[in-house]
């Protein structure tokens, strides 16, 4: 027998150290959203929780995209410090017309 439970040896053992002790299961159909413990999590949890990270990721994606996008325009005219970004990507947005 193992003193140690089957989620900690995972997270020595594998390098999974970032498992969460719990899981966010999106709503599916007519069920209801949930924190599912990771130890007690099945299979099809685990799929959902990983869909819903996803789109999360990919949310993150886009508003780390856009907000890239902002302070490339603003630097392209000569913002910097406490400049006000949205004002200065403006400026450059009109400049391009």
């Amino acid at each position: 027998m193992f003193s140690s439970s089957p989620l900690k040896r995972l997270r020595q053992r594998y390098s999974l150290e970032t498992l969460p002790d719990a899981i966010d299961v999106p709503a599916i159909g007519e069920g209801t959203a949930r924190t599912v413990p990771i130890e007690q999590a099945n299979i099809d949890e685990i799929e959902f929780a990983l869909i819903a990270l996803g789109r999360q990721q990919s949310e993150l994606y886009r508003l780390s995209n856009a907000l890239s996008e902002v302070i490339r325009m603003a630097r392209r005219q000569g913002a910097r410090g406490r400049d006000v970004a949205i004002h200065a990507a403006v400026r450059d947005l009109e400049a391009g017309k």
